[in-house]
């Protein structure tokens, strides 16, 4: 099946002026209530399911594509409808400029995800984006009817990975370390050189251990401490130490084409919520985490 398949060119729109969320997603919902004769609900009954869903949890990714979705029993259909927008709309920070609505059937997961793929590898060509942003329905559907893209493929950690992470130099401070996961509220932090090449990871447990002596790692039982006492190294530590003192050189990555099934088993196995994306040249070319696939595909 090809993407072109499940399209409709008069639920295809281009938006000029600046709109809010639900402006957007009540346009697609009445474009396709009138041309998709068969969805169950219509109307405030659909917007609102697509509403209540988008606040479990983000629908955006971060090419700049917002994919909201949902399910309904008894429909035994998938309908795609899609807004480019020229003013994007903000997603917990990311700036979206292209909403696909997708409504399938509960029964069609593998459907979705697969579709959800093809939409991701899409959003990734900047080129075809402008192209499709500067024609109409009946021209997007043509465009991508020519290329023949296939919703058959599995979803990858490539497109659900943060594709510009944060990074941190081995030569780096632990107190610019420390500044770099409280700003980002993150717990792991990628080490590379000045070209992108990974050298290994560092974490939020291992700039605590720095505080711990060697002799509590050693017992059993430290229920016995009631002060921050044992800590204060950490503090001594932090303009001393380096992140290339205490980082991880052998941390385990992930490949940017490793499936999601695998990338779980994994995370799963090894008991690790974040794991970087390295390419076959050794380059870092994101990050992703447990709760990004929780989020991306479980919740979707």
């Amino acid at each position: 099946m090809y993407l072109s398949d499940l399209l409709n060119a008069k639920a295809i729109l281009h938006i000029a002026e600046p709109l809010s969320k639900e402006q957007v997603y009540r346009i697609l919902v009445e474009k396709i209530c009138r041309h998709c004769l068969n969805v169950p609900i219509c109307d405030d009954a659909l917007l609102n399911k697509i509403l209540d869903r988008d606040q479990v949890s983000s629908t955006a990714y971060p090419t700049g594509i917002s994919i909201p979705h949902i399910r309904m029993e008894n429909f035994e259909d998938t309908v795609v409808g899609m807004a480019f927008l020229d003013n994007p709309l903000d997603y917990e920070g990311t700036p979206v400029h292209w909403v696909c609505l997708v409504i399938t059937d509960k029964s069609s997961s593998r459907l979705y995800l697969n579709l959800v793929a093809g939409l991701l590898r899409l959003s990734q060509n900047t080129a075809l984006l402008k192209e499709m942003m500067d024609t109409d329905g009946p021209g997007v559907v043509h465009l991508l009817h020519d290329l023949k893209i296939h919703v058959t493929k599995d979803i990858t950690v490539a497109d659900l990975m943060v594709s510009s992470p944060t990074t941190i130099g081995p030569g780096a401070r632990l107190k610019e370390l420390g500044d770099i996961i409280c700003t980002n509220s993150i717990s792991a932090v990628p080490v590379t050189d000045d070209k992108g090449t990974y050298l290994g990871e560092v974490n939020i447990l291992g700039l605590l251990k720095v505080g711990v002596p060697d002799y509590l790692m050693m017992l059993d039982d430290v229920s016995f401490l009631r002060s921050y006492e044992p800590l204060e190294k950490l503090f001594e530590q932090e303009d001393i130490l380096t992140v290339g003192d205490i980082m991880d050189n052998n941390a385990e990555t992930l490949r940017p084409d490793t499936s999601i099934p695998e990338a779980v088993f994994e995370m799963i196995q090894r008991h690790r919520r974040f794991y970087s994306v390295v390419d076959e040249q050794g380059k870092l070319v994101g990050v992703v985490t447990a709760m990004d696939i929780y989020r991306k595909i479980i919740k979707a």
